[in-house]
């Protein structure tokens, strides 16, 4: 794959990219092994992308956040939170603490699948069809899922406003 190609890719998309390993292997070091591992692996030009190669990103770096998880198998005490990358400072006020963590058990309660079309969708922005193509299932099911998800966070979260 051209290097430039490659590098605009990950420029682009590297939050969303990150976030998805994130949301997989929950150990940020993990995570930025996963998206290194798979930009190390298009790197080699082995694979020319077709399109936007935007998908086939996503989906290589989701398999490499999967092999990380198999790699590794053992629980982190303390995952880090999808949602602000970092614990609430002391100055935070009690509400918003509050709602941090409501959010971060609403989603935590989520299924894999549920949790994947979330971040993909919200975070990564990318289309139903694009997520499609990263998780390799049908677009009545990614789109099922994702509408799941939001009518379980809604559920879970509708008194906070």
């Amino acid at each position: 794959m051209d290097s430039k190609r490659l590098e605009d890719l990950y420029v682009r998309h590297r939050q969303g990219l990150f976030l998805l390993a994130l949301s997989i292997t929950r150990c940020p070091a993990a995570a930025e092994d996963a998206v290194h591992e798979a930009f190390a692996r298009l790197s080699e030009g082995r694979t020319e992308l077709a399109g936007d190669g935007v998908a086939y990103v996503f989906s290589s770096v989701r398999n490499a956040a999967i092999d990380q998880v198999r790699r590794r198998r053992t629980e982190q005490e303390h995952p880090a939170s999808l949602y602000n990358g970092h614990a609430p400072s002391p100055e935070v006020s009690a509400l918003a603490a509050e709602r941090d963590r409501a959010l971060r058990q609403a989603v935590d309660g989520l299924s894999p699948e549920q949790q994947e079309a979330v971040v993909l969708r919200v975070y990564a922005e990318l289309s139903f069809e694009q997520i499609a193509d990263v998780c390799g299932a049908p677009l009545p099911t990614v789109f099922a899922r994702y509408q799941r998800a939001l009518e379980k966070l809604r559920d879970r979260l509708g008194s906070l406003k």
